[in-house]
């Protein structure tokens, strides 16, 4: 019984852990997808919005985790964006914006 209990509580640590860790990928690539883009990161924040688990490439189970973040075009405007990570990797970014509302280079 204390062995189940300490092998959940090291899960739960390393689930905490490796949520903080993906956060902060997923904070960093939020910015730079906005400063290459030329607009505003919004609260510089990103939000968990759906964790799930899935196959990688080589099959191996990893967790899921789909980020949501708000960015400006022109400061008066709010937009959404996303970020999917299979575990550390980027597997899918949108940014919600039309091509016109993008500021000249």
């Amino acid at each position: 019984m204390e062995i189940l209990l300490f092998m959940s509580l090291l899960g739960a640590i390393w689930l905490w852990w490796s949520s903080a860790q993906t956060r902060e990928t997923a904070i960093r690539l939020a910015r730079r997808a906005c400063k290459e883009c030329q607009v505003q990161l919004l609260d510089e924040t990103v939000t968990l919005g759906k964790l799930a688990l899935r196959r990688n490439s080589r099959g191996h189970i990893n967790i899921a985790r789909w980020y949501n973040f708000e960015f400006s075009t022109s400061g008066d405007n709010r937009r959404t964006g996303v970020i999917q990570l299979l575990g550390p990797e980027l597997t899918n970014m949108h940014l919600d914006v039309d091509t016109e509302e993008l500021p000249s280079i």
